[in-house]
């Protein structure tokens, strides 16, 4: 039984490497598109705008695939949908189709968002019910893995094989890990009950703390996309830091490993610090690493951008379990429209970019300084909530 369970938790925990390699190789798409085809800053952020729609579309839809056909069967669903999309991107790119390409992102984005859907409560079945949380950070650490290394693959890819080749390895990896998964004994899971979102709408209207948190998930995800992906242009502008888009790229990666850092060292510490303390202490620390990179103008603001990366790392799982306490039986729900919510992630870069023709590519950075701004005072105001109902009881 011991060893059924490693076995799972392996085969799961390469879906999340591979979804977090998709994630972040999205955003060295935006500059490498923007060279490729000749775009505007604004144009180019539609790569961002159509993967992070995907959730939008999908996650409804992949939670009533689970309650019909199980949770395997929509898993394999999920990483079929993702090889499809990496080879219709591997094929757009290899015509430069640029209205391809955008759609093919779509379709990856869609496989990424039902893989996330499926996967996360996925792996907290497939073993002992005591040790399910172990499981689930085990995963989300190779997840961060997979989200660092995926602009380490793309700038290797852009000097060597070319883009377009790299979508195809990861169509054939993904491929097999989907042949694995349906020759493995993976446990299957079929829900009791359909989930019905809209039946537990009004119940959510009504909590606040919900609502709000349903907002900074949608901010927080934004920000994060914006500063993962301007800042490739910030670093490789001759008027600030002037690096070639290839050094900045692979520098860009220490972004997304501050997030794995920075969950470890999270998840260590956790216990020690009240998490609502702790989330307003990152997003100050981010909003003073950006407020500094305006300033400069140069490439040490460069690498206060990278650093932003470390203090994301826990602002997620922070305001994620904030909105959905105490729902009881609307939790479920709202786990859905809160992975909905990260269509923030294409709207927030795209307000950025549109900023750039205006502001210019340092200035621009004042969009997710707001963003973490509004963080914070969520932050602030969610921790005086709880000592006044501390104080009350």
């Amino acid at each position: 039984m011991k060893n059924q369970s490693t076995r799972s938790l392996i085969l799961l925990s390469l879906v999340f490497f591979s979804w977090g390699v998709l994630t972040s190789a999205n955003s060295i798409l935006v500059p490498h598109f923007q060279a490729l085809f000749s775009l505007t800053y604004q144009q180019s952020m539609l790569v961002q705008l159509a993967f992070y729609i995907a959730p939008f579309t999908v996650s409804i839809p992949t939670s009533i695939c689970m309650a019909k056909r199980g949770y395997k069967f929509s898993l394999g669903g999920a990483l079929g949908l993702t090889v499809m999309g990496c080879l219709s991107l591997y094929t757009t790119l290899s015509v430069l189709s640029f209205t391809g390409a955008l759609v093919s992102v779509f379709v990856v984005a869609m496989g990424v968002a039902a893989l996330q859907v499926v996967a996360n409560p996925y792996v907290t079945i497939t073993g002992e019910s005591h040790a399910a949380t172990r499981r689930l950070t085990i995963a989300s650490t190779l997840n961060s893995t997979g989200t660092t290394l995926g602009p380490v693959l793309l700038a290797i890819a852009m000097v060597t094989v070319g883009v377009a080749n790299i979508y195809l390895l990861l169509a054939l990896v993904i491929a097999t890990i989907a042949l694995l998964i349906y020759r493995s004994a993976l446990v299957d899971v079929t829900p009791k009950q359909q989930m019905k979102v809209s039946a537990h709408l009004g119940n959510l209207a009504k909590q606040p703390q919900f609502l709000f948190g349903a907002l900074m998930i949608f901010t927080y995800v934004g920000v994060e996309v914006a500063v993962g992906t301007v800042t490739i242009s910030y670093l490789s502008d001759s008027n600030i830091a002037g690096l070639s888009a290839a050094t900045a790229t692979t520098l860009m990666s220490l972004y997304w490993a501050g997030s794995l850092v920075g969950r470890m060292a999270y998840s260590w510490l956790a216990n020690r610090y009240q998490p609502l303390r702790t989330l307003l202490f990152g997003a100050l620390c981010a909003m003073s690493l950006i407020v500094f990179a305006m300033c400069s103008g140069s490439f040490s603001g460069g690498i206060a951008l990278v650093m932003v990366g470390l203090c994301n790392s826990f602002m997620y799982p922070i305001i994620f379990s904030r909105a959905i306490e105490n729902l009881g039986e609307s939790t479920a729900a709202a786990s859905a429209i809160l992975i909905m919510c990260g269509i923030g992630g294409g709207v927030v870069p795209m307000l950025q970019a549109s900023t750039i023709a205006s502001l210019g590519v340092v200035y621009s950075y004042v969009v997710p300084m707001f963003g973490y701004m509004a963080i914070a005072g969520f932050a602030w105001l969610s921790s005086s909530s709880m000592t006044r109902e501390m104080t009350q009881a």
